[in-house]
């Protein structure tokens, strides 16, 4: 509404752009639309604020609200997770509604906040980079969960070509002892972990050997040929079978318990990790110490057995052990 000066009149004006926007205001009367509209800058900072705090409350309560959403994907590419972006469209526009609701107490504690901050940095006691820096810790440790899968078969059974397949799994041979020892001694050897820890660093060592240098080659069309693990470990290469066989047969020559899960199109091999207690201590290991640049914002997911024992998938596919599986009906599972 225009005055009688032929300036601009706000009608409603956010309490931060009374205190913080008067200049501007004033200054902008050249630059208004005709017939006296507001002014565009302060109508596009007060949106760009209220994103922005929406966003800065909205992704703690959706990381903390995420794993427990029923599992929607869409088939494309590794699968999008359409329930998780709708969990955060409607989390953030429920903060928008309440932030524009409540935005006279969100401004003055926005206000108060950076004020607070700024007196802090200048006295070197706490600065933004320290709130950056607890802000990122915060979604990370938050994101940092593991999820079940569920496992149709509720006993372990064979499938077609188990028992070939463990006729390949030479883990006593000399050969395949000789690099698990390698392998399992190549990474990780400077980490100061528990004993009870040991083995299983040991087997995350030899799966990141093996799967940093494998090469996926197919059999000859028509034909199913499984390699021994003992031939397969000059070669680092073939097809899903022959990586699961090494896999399995390594991890077995260190000590590690370990079985192959069969689907319609795959096979692959899962590493007992233990309880609930014992998953969520490896998942801290691999997380923050063992593969940080590539799992420490992942959910780890993992098999439960009828036992009650935790078994995450160490498959050629991910880059770390835990990575979300194939989305294939199983059909069998053999014990090494």
């Amino acid at each position: 509404m225009a005055d009688g000066n032929g300036g601009a009149r706000v009608d409603r004006c956010d309490p931060l752009f009374n205190l913080l926007g008067t200049v501007v205001q004033e200054r902008g009367n050249g630059s208004r639309k005709e017939g006296g509209g507001r002014s565009s800058w302060p109508d596009a900072a007060h949106g760009v604020i209220i994103w922005l705090v929406s966003l800065l409350l909205s992704l703690p309560v959706f990381l903390l609200v995420y794993p427990h959403l029923p599992r929607w994907v869409l088939p494309v590419g590794h699968g999008w997770r359409v329930d998780h972006l709708l969990a955060l469209v409607l989390i953030m526009a429920a903060f928008i509604v309440l932030v524009r609701r409540f935005q006279l107490a969100v401004y003055i504690m926005l206000v108060a906040g950076l004020g607070t901050i700024t007196v802090t940095s200048l006295t070197g006691r706490y600065g933004f980079r320290d709130l950056y820096q607890d802000y990122t810790v915060l979604l990370s440790s938050m994101r940092g969960n593991t999820e079940p899968l569920p496992m149709l078969l509720q006993e372990e059974g064979p499938f077609p070509g188990a028992a070939e397949i463990s006729a390949h799994i030479d883990y006593r041979d000399p050969v395949v002892r000789s690099f698990a020892v390698r392998a399992a001694t190549t990474w990780f050897t400077d980490l100061d972990v528990p004993e009870e820890d040991a083995v299983l660093v040991q087997c995350f060592s030899v799966f990141k050997v093996i799967n940093s240098n494998w090469r996926y080659v197919n059999d000859a069309q028509g034909v199913e040929y499984f390699a021994k693990a003992s031939e397969s470990t000059a070669l680092l290469a073939g097809d899903c079978d022959d990586h699961a066989i090494l896999m399995a047969a390594c991890i077995k020559a260190i000590g590690g318990n370990v079985r192959l899960v069969r689907t319609t199109g795959h096979i692959y091999p899962e590493l007992r990790v233990g309880n609930a207690a014992d998953m969520e201590r490896a998942a801290t290991l691999i997380r923050e110490r063992l593969f940080p640049r590539s799992a420490r914002h992942a959910t780890l997911f993992y098999h439960i057995d009828p036992k009650g024992d935790r078994w995450i998938n160490l498959d050629y596919t991910r880059d770390y052990p835990g990575g979300e599986v194939m989305d294939e009906a199983i059909r069998g599972v053999m014990g090494v």
